[in-house]
């Protein structure tokens, strides 16, 4: 569109890549509206997106689940404002709760948090108990998943575990609902801000791509 030739953008971004500019300008811009929110919804979720050569390339994984190879983008949203305001990029196969624990350990104690919402994916109690901890009296929305039934005095192993979750969890419906604004914010990016799509390669790009996807966003 430009007639500049496409070796010379590459260059360029090549350039900002050095400078690590994605991610100093995306820290920037959060480190500014933070601030401004009075409070909080947090969501967690994880997107797998393919390697743009369909096959393998450095610092991608194979994905049983999705049987492909390629990345993952985990990210927290706060609800209301949509707002991308943390996030890492992973090989594939990187197992979420792990990277979920990862980013509320990274997020600001300070933020006025009153809940935090994932999919049973997140389900683990070392997650939920270092949320609450950290951001005191939040609600944690994250279903218990479904266990063995081995027998314990008499009664499913499975029940009495449930039971202990459930009790430091928050799970009125109206709230786990908002838990799907983030598959709503992932399906955007991809269509509409085309993340997936570029002819780039290999992790250190495709962490580039995310972090200019989600400054796109909060400068929409």
């Amino acid at each position: 569109m430009t007639g500049v030739d496409y070796t010379t953008f590459i260059k360029f971004r090549q350039r900002l890549s050095v400078q690590e500019w994605f991610k100093n300008i995306f820290n920037e811009l959060i480190n500014k509206l933070t601030p401004e929110i009075k409070d909080f919804n947090l969501i967690i979720d994880s997107s797998f997106v393919q390697t743009y050569s369909k096959h393998d390339e450095q610092g991608s994984e194979y994905f049983g689940y999705k049987q492909k190879n390629g990345f993952k983008l985990h990210q927290m949203i706060d609800y209301k404002t949509r707002l991308p305001v943390l996030q890492y990029t992973t090989p594939g196969a990187r197992a979420d709760v792990v990277w979920g624990l990862k980013l509320i350990r990274a997020a600001p104690k300070d933020w006025k948090v009153k809940g935090i919402l994932a999919d049973k994916a997140y389900d683990a109690d070392e997650l939920v108990m270092t949320a609450r901890n950290k951001w005191k009296g939040i609600k944690v929305g994250i279903q218990v998943r479904r266990t063995s039934h081995l027998k314990v005095t008499g009664k499913p192993e499975s029940l009495i575990n449930r039971k202990a979750k459930e009790a430091t969890r928050y799970l009125k419906q109206s709230f786990l609902n908002k838990r799907t604004e983030i598959e709503r914010y992932f399906s955007r990016k991809k269509r509409v801000f085309n993340l997936g799509e570029e002819r780039t390669r290999h992790l250190k790009n495709f962490r580039n791509n995310c972090y200019l996807t989600s400054i796109v966003e909060i400068l929409e």
